[in-house]
C-alpha cells in the first residue's frame, strides 16, 4: 500500500498508466492505440488547467515550479541548441531561457516536440518568436529535419511503452543528440532509497555521465533526479 501511495505522489496518472499498460500487454490495443490514448488523455488534461504551469503538467505554484526544474542548469555547460522532448506548452523551454539570461549564463536557442498538436499550437500562440521550432510528433518514430541538438531533454521514459523504453533512448541518443552533445533525463521524482531509473539504463549498457539531485521540496520520502549522457 506504501509502494503504491509513493507511486501515485510521483504521478497523478499512475492509475491510467497502469491501467494502459496492462491492456497493451495483454494485446487488448496496439501500440499505436496506446499512443493516442495517451495523447489524448494528457491533451485534454493539460489544456484543462488555468496557468501555463498546470499546462505544462505541473500542479505546484512557481516557487514549486523553480525548486523542481532550476536543477537542469546544472546540466547546461556550453552554448548551442536545446530541445525539450515532450514540451506541452513550452513552459519549461520558457522558464529555462527566463534562468539563463536572468543568470548571464550560456546562450542557447529553444525547442520544442510533442505529440499533441493542441498542446503545440498552444506553445506556438503563448511563444510566437519560436512558432518555427516548436514540432508535432511522436517522439519514438519523430526524426528532426534541423541539425541534432546540443542538448536533448527528456523528463519521463513513460512516453512510450515499458519494453520499448531503451528503443526510444537508442533512438534518441542516434537521430537528437549532436556529436559532442548532451542527453538529460529528468528531472524527475524517485524514493530516496531507490536509483530506478540509473539501474534500469546501467542495465542497458548506460553510465551517466553526470547526475544531480536533491530532496523533494514537498514529499520527504522523495527525491528529484537528474541524469546526463555525454555522446562522444
Amino acid at each position: 500500500m506504501e509502494d503504491l501511495s509513493i507511486h501515485k505522489i510521483i504521478n497523478r496518472a499512475y492509475d491510467f498508466v497502469e491501467e494502459q499498460q496492462k491492456l497493451l500487454d495483454d494485446g487488448a490495443i496496439t501500440e499505436e492505440q496506446w499512443f493516442e490514448t495517451h495523447n489524448r488523455f494528457c491533451t485534454a488534461h493539460y489544456l484543462a488547467a488555468d496557468n501555463p504551469r498546470g499546462q505544462s503538467g505541473h500542479s505546484g505554484d512557481e516557487r514549486h515550479y523553480f525548486q523542481t526544474h532550476a536543477m537542469l542548469l546544472q546540466a547546461i555547460h556550453k552554448n548551442g541548441t536545446f530541445i525539450d522532448v515532450g514540451c506541452a506548452n513550452g513552459y519549461l523551454l520558457e522558464s529555462l531561457d527566463r534562468w539563463t539570461k536572468s543568470l548571464g549564463f550560456y546562450e542557447l536557442e529553444w525547442y520544442g516536440l510533442d505529440i499533441s498538436k493542441g498542446l503545440i499550437e498552444l506553445a506556438k500562440q503563448r511563444l510566437p518568436e519560436w512558432t518555427g521550432r516548436f514540432f508535432v510528433g511522436n517522439a519514438f518514430t519523430w526524426v528532426p529535419d534541423v541539425p541534432k541538438f546540443d542538448f536533448v531533454c527528456v523528463k519521463e521514459l513513460s512516453y512510450v511503452p515499458k519494453k520499448r523504453r531503451r528503443a526510444f533512448l537508442e533512438h534518441v541518443l542516434q537521430h537528437y543528440v549532436a556529436p559532442g552533445g548532451r542527453l538529460i533525463l529528468g528531472p524527475n521524482s524517485e524514493r530516496q532509497e531507490a536509483r530506478e531509473l540509473e539501474n534500469e539504463l546501467s542495465a542497458w549498457g548506460y553510465e551517466p555521465s553526470g547526475n544531480a539531485e536533491r530532496t523533494h521540496p514537498k514529499h520527504k520520502m522523495l527525491t528529484r533526479r537528474l541524469l546526463w549522457f555525454d555522446k562522444p
